[in-house]
């Protein structure tokens, strides 16, 4: 089966931004090529919006682009809110995304449903 769909998951911690800043390139270069692909970030990976946010980051031009292509789809509501970042999450423009039958977390049965491939950093 051949798929041009792509979901890039960050889970990155604050030590890892070049697994983070990989995710936001990765996807934008996938984009750029015609792919289909959504950018998550999930788990420790949900303190990444707001810090890329920040004017002053290194990878906030980065960010801003990536937000403008209009792929960041979302950050996990559960773990935002046990890492309490929710609010900076939503902030930094990236909206929360997780139902009742996830636990609150991202649907990622249902991205594979769909036919997309993770990529996880």
């Amino acid at each position: 089966m051949v798929t041009n769909k792509y979901v890039i998951i960050i889970q990155a911690n604050q030590q890892d931004v070049g697994k983070a800043v990989h995710g936001l390139l990765y996807g934008q270069e996938l984009h750029d090529e015609g792919f289909e692909v959504e950018i998550l970030f999930d788990g420790l990976g949900t303190q990444w919006p707001n810090v890329f946010n920040r004017a002053d980051h290194p990878f906030n031009p980065l960010f801003k682009q990536v937000m403008k292509s209009g792929i960041i789809k979302g950050g996990c509501q559960a773990c935002s809110g046990f890492f309490e970042v929710a609010e900076e999450v939503q902030s930094a423009g990236v909206q929360l995304l997780g139902n009742e039958t996830t636990g609150g977390h991202i649907p990622f049965a249902q991205y594979i449903k769909n036919g997309f491939i993770p990529v996880i950093l």
